[in-house]
C-alpha cells in the first residue's frame, strides 16, 4: 500500500483512538463524582468501563487487521504488515494506566515462508 493509503489508515487510527481515550477520561471522570457518594457501585463502574475500552481498542485495531503482542507486560504492541505499522499503545505505571501511543511506519523488506 501506497504511504497515502498509510497516511489515510494513520488518521482514521489516531482519531478513532482519541475517541475512545476521551469517553474513558470522561467515564474517569464520573466514577470519580460516584466515589465519594457510593465507592463499592463506582469500583464496579471503573471496573466494566476500563474492559470496554480494551475491547473498543482492540475493535479498532482488529479492523484494520493489527495484530497485538506484550512487551515486556507493560506495554501493548499492534503490529500490521499489510500497512507497515506499529501502535505502542499503553505503558502501565504503579496505581493506573497510562496512555500515550506512537504509531511508527515501518517497510517489511522480506518474508521468510
Amino acid at each position: 500500500m501506497g504511504s497515502e493509503g498509510t497516511d489515510t489508515v494513520v488518521q482514521e487510527i489516531m482519531a478513532a483512538l482519541d475517541d475512545a481515550f476521551l469517553a474513558e477520561k470522561y467515564a474517569r471522570l464520573q466514577a470519580s463524582a460516584l466515589e465519594g457518594q457510593q465507592y463499592a457501585l463506582a469500583a464496579t463502574f471503573r471496573m466494566v468501563q476500563d474492559m470496554e475500552i480494551e475491547s473498543a481498542i482492540a475493535g479498532i485495531l482488529a479492523r484494520f487487521g493489527f495484530a497485538y503482542y506484550t512487551v515486556d507486560d507493560d506495554a501493548e504492541l499492534w503490529i500490521s504488515d499489510e500497512y507497515g505499522l506499529m501502535v505502542f499503545l499503553s505503558f502501565t505505571f504503579p496505581g493506573g494506566r497510562y496512555y500515550n501511543y506512537r504509531i511508527v511506519a515501518f517497510d517489511v523488506v522480506g518474508e521468510d515462508e
